[in-house]
């Protein structure tokens, strides 16, 4: 399996991005280096600092376990999840519904619906594109994320890096961050919530 780099926009809602099609129920309800969060039916989302508006992300699915990270990724995580589709990696916002969720991501490489894969996520700029207004979606991307992925048993997750403020909040506040994405504690209406972001994605159209 030869290393196969992806890059791809995406545009976040309220703080975060979902990881599909990725599941990681053994770790319900908890949060990892305030990066990424997992709900209570296992869902993923990975951490951002801009509340609404663009990420730059790049994916990679490589052969083997990397070697230590870069030194400009402010926090990075590692954990263990399930494949649960046939699909490529993605990262979408919160509020997507599930037409635009089901979306190809061209190009992404595309995982084995089943398998058990490690992933370790990378993030920097949360701080300095640390805002709770609405960037337009041509904006210049402040917040990077970098995930890499590869066949592995599934083992324990572990933080190996947490150096932004804005991950040492979110991890300070995981109890915000760890719910089902039907019921949003400390959100407002997930009705409202969901159209700010349908009305944000419309205006880079």
């Amino acid at each position: 399996m030869a290393n196969d780099m992806h890059r791809q926009g995406a545009q976040a809602e309220h703080w975060r991005l979902c990881l599909m099609p990725m599941s990681a129920p053994s770790l319900a309800d908890s949060m990892l280096g305030g990066t990424v969060s997992v709900d209570s039916e296992g869902a993923l989302t990975v951490h951002t600092g801009v509340m609404y508006g663009p990420v730059d992300v790049s994916v990679e699915l490589i052969e083997r376990g990397p070697i230590k990270p870069a030194e400009h990724w402010d926090d990075v995580v590692e954990l263990s999840a399930q494949a649960t589709n046939d699909e490529p990696v993605k990262l979408i916002g919160l509020f997507s519904d599930c037409v635009r969720s089901s979306e190809p991501a061209v190009g992404s490489p595309k995982l084995e619906s089943g398998r058990v894969y490690r992933v370790r996520v990378h993030t920097y700029g949360r701080d300095e594109s640390a805002s709770d207004e609405l960037i337009d979606p041509d904006h210049r991307a402040r917040d990077h994320i970098l995930l890499q992925l590869w066949l592995a048993p599934a083992h324990a997750p572990a933080v190996i890096r947490m150096t932004s403020s804005k991950a040492v909040d979110d991890d300070d506040n995981s109890e915000l961050f760890t719910q089902t994405r039907v019921a949003f504690h400390g959100l407002g209406d997930p009705e409202t919530e969901a159209l700010r972001a349908h009305n944000l994605r419309n205006a880079g159209e």
